[in-house]
């Protein structure tokens, strides 16, 4: 029997290794500009051709590489950091200079022009699924550029699976960021296609958060700063009216690297309890600098996830200084519990020699307002029979000439009760809509059924009526909207901004029309009509938020994305007072949707209180 274990040649053994360190476009670009900063860069650009997919270009002035250490650089298990086990424990570099470069190589086609300071030629390699096609000397600026083409040219079915362009795009602006924000002291440019998306320049750590995020951020940013044995903790924290209700600023640094961690995200969250709402997440940007040696980075491929030896003890750290940051700035409310002996600078009222008049309501004692017969007219009570006029203590005019109808429903029993109106009868769903309306607390209308009476959350009616009729809008024609006098501009991040404008042809199916106004930023020319221009920028930046954490394609469910939202938006408010007409109205339209019972995010519009159940409190 022969043997059957063998040696993978290296260019196979590069391409499982190129399965764990390059995954998509921005693995190679978090790659890369690892290896520029450790070349001791401090210019690095990053050019992008189709999202990566074409080309990936990457040019610093970093020191450069000789001939040997440029060839070097591409054989596997090759690195200038590492020479001994014990190093692995002492790492404050980021990449190691050849250890992804074998992996890109083994999956697309490399270029590298490279040039030390000291050289007067620099070095020209071409390599091509693993194999060497041309080294020479070349004259180059110094530094060094890496040109990555084709990627996955020769394993189909992994660029088969590749996402959208919009969503690859998005992933490598997150590596991008991950990297620009550690590294405030070095600029940094993205473009794609010949479209400019950032361009950084050397900063301070707040204005580099500012140059990412946008101006409004600023006023936002709490600065943290906690140093113990264990660990240093510097940063920012955003105030939590700056909340929001998906992730995309939460930011862990260890030693200039960036890690994701739950555990330490908890101790964020529970700094910030009793802040913000248990849907919302804060903004931070937290840097940790501890002994490398009390860190593990290699338990996960691409080091984003790290291991701690005290994480309890990190967990308190962090805890106690977000809370410290939190209070210093004002942002909780303080507890003053030493007034004793204070002197009292409440202003008195003056005191005056006159006598306030006390004002005097006339009412007739013996009137109950639940003496009544019928509902339609009130039953003469002892003090009316004694009176000369004989006048109703309640006006005719005044009692509803269905009062007695709303109550009508709690006589009958029905050996089946249902709580929602799918369950009643083919009878009972004719006439669910009547013509008697109670509004509660101005924000459910309360009506008379059949079998007891139903309660409708009006501002949830609402947003089901105007998705269902955004939702047909989208699927059907182009709506024409209002024009606004003055336009309001909205300015937005990189990453938002690419956002807003892959979904703007949907957007104009609706009736919103923007237009590019400067850098990263539009101006809102025309909204839907119903919509008032004032909604305009909250309801963008709420579609920013349906998107920025979506998975796959981001034209999947994108039309309901955006009638969700419109409608939201638009909805009515609670505490609205509604006419018996639009009462009415709505109730009509509300059942003329195909879903009456749920909103779009399945909560409950429709609840009925049944007779039986009213029954049972009084026995």
């Amino acid at each position: 029997m022969p043997d059957i274990i063998q040696l993978l040649p290296d260019s196979v053994a590069n391409q499982i290794a190129a399965g764990e360190v390059v995954q998509r476009p921005a693995s190679v670009v978090k790659e890369l500009m690892e290896n520029a900063i450790d070349a001791g860069a401090d210019q690095v650009r990053i050019v992008l051709k189709n999202v990566g997919k074409a080309l990936i270009q990457i040019i610093d002035n970093g020191k450069g590489m000789s001939p040997t250490d440029a060839r070097m650089a591409f054989e596997r298990h090759a690195t200038s950091k590492i020479s001994c086990a014990q190093d692995l424990f002492n790492i404050h570099t980021l990449g190691f200079r050849g250890e992804a470069l074998p992996s890109i190589a083994s999956v697309a086609d490399v270029e590298v022009k490279t040039r030390r300071a000291e050289d007067e030629l620099g070095t020209f390699l071409s390599i091509s699924g693993s194999e060497l096609k041309q080294q020479e000397a070349i004259n180059t600026p110094k530094g060094t550029n890496i040109c990555v083409k084709n990627l996955f040219f020769n394993i189909p079915a992994r660029r088969k699976f590749l996402k959208s362009d919009t969503t690859e795009l998005r992933n490598i602006i997150n590596e991008f960021l991950r990297v620009a924000l550690t590294n405030p002291g070095i600029s940094f440019t993205l473009e794609n296609n010949g479209n400019e998306i950032y361009n950084l320049p050397v900063s301070g750590m707040r204005q580099r958060i500012v140059n990412v995020f946008g101006k409004n951020i600023n006023s936002k940013l709490l600065s943290i700063e906690c140093k113990t044995s264990l660990v240093s903790i510097q940063g920012f924290i955003c105030s939590p009216e700056h909340s929001k209700k998906t992730y995309g600023e939460q930011y862990f640094f260890v030693n200039n690297r960036f890690m994701k961690h739950n555990f330490f995200h908890k101790a964020v969250m529970e700094a910030y309890s009793g802040l913000i709402g248990a849907e919302t997440i804060p903004s931070y940007f937290l840097y940790f600098t501890v002994d490398p040696a009390s860190i593990d980075v290699n338990i996960h491929p691409t080091k984003t996830e790290i291991k701690f030896q005290n994480e309890t003890d990190f967990f308190q750290i962090l805890m106690a200084g977000v809370k410290e940051a939190l209070g210093k700035f004002n942002i909780t409310p303080p507890l003053d519990f030493d007034t004793e002996g204070a002197i009292d600078y409440t202003p008195q009222a003056p005191v005056s020699s006159t006598t306030p008049y006390v004002p005097k309501v006339n009412y007739k004692s013996g009137y109950n307002p639940f003496n009544y017969k019928s509902g339609i007219s009130i039953e003469e009570s002892d003090f009316e029979k004694k009176s000369a006029g004989n006048t109703p203590a309640f006006p005719k005019d005044k009692v509803p000439a269905n009062w007695e109808s709303l109550f009508e429903g709690l006589q009958h029993k029905e050996e089946a009760q249902q709580t929602t109106i799918a369950g009643l009868s083919e009878p009972e769903k004719k006439s669910s809509v009547p013509s008697s309306f109670v509004q509660m607390k101005g924000r459910y209308i309360v009506t008379p059924v059949h079998s007891g009476l139903m309660f409708i959350d009006q501002k949830r009616a609402h947003e089901r009526i105007l998705f269902e009729q955004y939702t047909h809008t989208l699927a059907s024609q182009k709506t024409a909207g209002q024009k606004n006098l003055f336009p309001e501009t909205l300015e937005l991040c990189a990453d938002d901004f690419e956002l807003i404008r892959d979904i703007k042809e949907d957007l104009e199916y609706l009736g919103f029309e923007l237009g590019e106004f400067g850098k990263n930023c539009y101006a809102i020319y025309a909204t839907p009509s119903d919509l008032s221009c004032s909604h305009a920028r909250d309801i963008l930046m709420q579609l920013i938020e349906h998107y920025k954490n979506t998975e796959g394609d981001i034209k999947q469910k994108m039309k309901e994305h955006v009638a969700l939202s419109l409608a939201k938006a638009a909805a009515i408010p609670y505490n609205t007072t509604l006419s018996r007409e639009e009462m009415s109205d709505m109730l009509d339209n509300l059942f003329a949707c195909q879903h009456h019972n749920y909103t779009p995010d399945g909560k409950t519009i429709i609840y009925i209180l049944n007779s039986e159940d009213v029954n049972t409190w009084f026995k």
